[in-house]
């Protein structure tokens, strides 16, 4: 398979366990047991968000000769490109979503009797009302608070990258007029301008969904994409600045989400990062290099967005029925965690595996066909 000129498969690999950390960290947290780092999701889904800045800046300037950033058509072509990759599949479980939404919530609620801190509002899994249905289907959902958070899905996420996919070309456009540093302080500066001239609007999100409260983080993977891209450590910190923000923002809820983001953001760049000369400190990320292109990271990588979309609908009827039926609440918490993953994981990446060959690929391909281009191969691209 032809991949783009400077694809790295580390990419994928990182992907991979972007997806497997949300799925674990989601156990950890319906099972109580307080794995440290792992009992956070939100940091998977954060790696997921650098990977997305980052490869939309990379394929974007790649694509620069063929699809000149300031051309309509280019939008088009990026837009459909983006539609076809996300919606197919998110169409598809939206539906089994909202179908069995009754049901989700009953089981839900058998796990928050059992662990009372695990409790959120049941209903909200329920909801089938026209409005909410049509804030899915346009995606519009992410920039209304009430409608941000209400299905089974993870989908407060999907609504924040589709309203990322819907600007990214006029960020581009700014780049294009002041560079990228100048842009990219401007733009973190304008977000926490807006966090504070509406403090209510912000405040009323149960999950970040709406753009500019993780817009930070989305610069910060283009500002990766960045220092990789011209070899130039200036940017990633630049980068640096995204969680500090955030904090500011009072986004980031401690000082460990905090420091973790900083690692997170330092840590993918070093591991992309294609120096001419080898130092100590480079050599450091061999082995993760290693760890992260090999098949099994691959094929993570390949069903991570049906992994991310499908989980919780495996993970709260499995422990929520183990609950019902066994003593299961009664166990240890490491015990308890050990066996709903043995169970979980098993039954979400063999349904992701068939997702991705019977939905996701046939979407992409779509898509291409859509902007007219069918014999182009997929590009290594992060929902």
């Amino acid at each position: 398979m032809v991949q783009s000129k400077s694809w790295t498969p580390e990419l994928e690999g990182l992907r991979g366990f972007a997806s497997l950390w949300v799925l674990l960290g989601h156990i950890c947290l319906l099972t109580q047991c307080p794995i440290p780092l792992l009992y956070d999701p939100g940091m998977g889904v954060d790696l997921f968000i650098l990977l997305s800045g980052y490869l939309m800046a990379k394929n974007y300037q790649e694509r620069a000769e063929k699809e000149p950033w300031n051309s309509v058509n280019t939008w088009q072509k990026f837009w459909l490109r983006r539609f076809f990759r996300i919606a197919p599949l998110y169409y598809l479980l939206l539906i089994v979503a909202l179908i069995f939404g009754v049901w989700f919530g009953e089981i839900r609620e058998i796990i928050s009797n059992a662990w009372p801190t695990t409790a959120t509002l049941s209903s909200r899994y329920a909801d089938r009302s026209l409005i909410n249905i049509f804030s899915h289907l346009t995606f519009v959902f992410g920039l209304i608070p009430s409608l941000s958070y209400r299905t089974v899905l993870p989908d407060w996420s999907i609504g924040l990258e589709m309203q990322y996919y819907l600007i990214f070309p006029f960020i581009m456009l700014i780049i294009m007029r002041f560079g990228f540093a100048i842009s990219a302080v401007m733009l973190m500066l304008f977000c926490l301008a807006a966090r504070w001239l509406l403090p209510d609007y912000f405040n009323a999100f149960p999950m970040p969904s709406m753009i500019l409260i993780k817009l930070p983080l989305f610069l910060a993977g283009m500002l990766i994409s960045q220092a990789i891209r011209h070899g130039q450590i200036r940017y990633m910190g630049l980068a640096l600045l995204a969680p500090v923000v955030a904090w500011q923002m009072r986004i980031a809820e401690n000082h460990l989400r905090l420091i973790m983001e900083c690692l997170l953001i330092a840590g993918m760049t070093g591991l992309l990062w294609q120096p001419q000369k080898r130092t100590r400190l480079t050599e450091l990320f061999n082995y993760p290099r290693y760890l992260l292109t090999r098949p099994v990271s691959l094929f993570l990588g390949d069903v991570s967005y049906s992994v991310y979309l499908l989980h919780l609908m495996i993970v709260i009827p499995v422990i929520g029925l183990l609950v019902q039926t066994t003593a299961f609440s009664h166990l240890p918490s490491f015990v308890r965690f050990m066996a709903a993953a043995c169970l979980c994981l098993p039954v979400t990446y063999l349904i992701a595996l068939e997702l991705y060959h019977k939905v996701e690929k046939p979407g992409i391909a779509l898509g291409k066909r859509m902007i007219g281009n069918p014999a182009a191969q997929p590009q290594r691209e992060a929902p």
